[in-house]
């Protein structure tokens, strides 16, 4: 009887480990595909510029077509509907939240939340980004697009294991040498 209880114990240890490393492998794996998604949508959004602007030396981020056009990618790139949401297949579990900074020519840094005007800050170049979710700091040297994105805690079987952070990842994407 002994030996029994002891591989009952052994084989229910081995299933709780089993079950957790592919769960933290798949939060892993998504948390890198987080990254990529932000280093894309920071590209995107710093594909949008005034040209007029440009030819005159400047450079001036069209923050509307940016903003849709991130808006769009992030519905495809994380599986989630138009609310942010995910879809049945998604991995994500709750809504999922963005932020993106646009800093250009005009001094003037705009920041939108889930794609909606937040705010906007006076900033000069040299100055240093700080990120309202992350420990993410970059110093604004010349006309940069940042994206974060928290797209809540993975999903993890165990329920013990729920009180996880959120997976928050953030990426900016510059202009040099203008």
């Amino acid at each position: 009887m002994k030996i029994f209880i002891i591989t009952v114990a052994v084989v229910i240890l081995y299933s709780f480990t089993i079950v957790f490393g592919q769960d933290y492998r798949q939060a892993q794996t998504n948390s890198y595909r987080l990254k990529y998604v932000c280093e894309e949508l920071s590209a995107t959004g710093a594909s949008f510029f005034n040209r007029e602007e440009y030819s005159d030396g400047y450079t001036i981020f069209n923050t509307e077509e940016g903003i849709k056009a991130i808006k769009n990618q992030l519905t495809s790139l994380l599986s989630v509907d138009s609310s942010m949401t995910p879809v049945l297949n998604s991995y994500w579990s709750k809504n999922i939240k963005y932020e993106v900074y646009f800093y250009d020519d005009s001094g003037i840094c705009k920041v939108y939340t889930n794609g909606n005007p937040d705010r906007e800050e006076a900033f000069s170049y040299g100055d240093l980004h700080k990120d309202d979710w992350t420990s993410y700091n970059v110093v604004i040297s010349d006309p940069t697009v940042v994206v974060t994105i928290n797209a809540g805690p993975g999903r993890f079987r165990l329920r013990f294991l729920d009180p996880l952070p959120d997976i928050i990842r953030s990426s900016s994407h510059e202009w040099e040498d203008r």
